[in-house]
């Protein structure tokens, strides 16, 4: 002889069971609910922040990473803001661009990125070609 499932738990499979369960729920649909497996929570589709900056430390930054970074330098999170101006000042996982770091620096300052200004203004005047700084002063003039 098969065991049938109680009528509530065959109710609450059904569409119509499922929503009384849920507008009228009674004893045997809390058991029901309590009985079912729970799913495994998804893991994330990506890196974490915290991976991402390990391996710019390993410098084993991967088109995912720099992907991510820009994602959310994009999105104003001001970490990934700094860390990347990091990456591109020092050519980990891209090519280095003084030029772009500075920028970038200058975002994260105005995000709140403690010592920013200072990274820009040392990039400015240590490594920033003559014609990258007439560069930043016309743009800055024109604002």
């Amino acid at each position: 002889m098969a065991l049938l499932p109680s009528a509530a738990a065959a109710q609450f499979y059904d569409l119509d069971g499922a929503y009384r369960c849920l507008t009228t729920p009674s004893a045997g649909c809390e058991k029901d609910l309590k009985d079912q497996p729970r799913p495994a929570a998804p893991k994330p589709a990506g890196p974490t922040m915290e991976q991402v900056i390990a391996k710019v430390r390993d410098r084993t930054v991967g088109p995912h990473e720099v992907e991510f970074l820009e994602k959310h330098a994009d999105a104003d999170d001001p970490r990934a803001v700094e860390v990347l101006a990091w990456c591109k000042l020092n050519g980990i996982g891209m090519p280095a661009d003084a030029l772009a770091a500075f920028w970038l620096y200058r975002k994260a300052a105005t995000l709140g990125v403690a010592n920013a200004q200072q990274n820009q203004i040392a990039i400015y005047e240590t490594r920033l070609t003559p014609e990258q700084r007439e560069q930043v002063l016309l743009r800055e003039n024109s604002h």
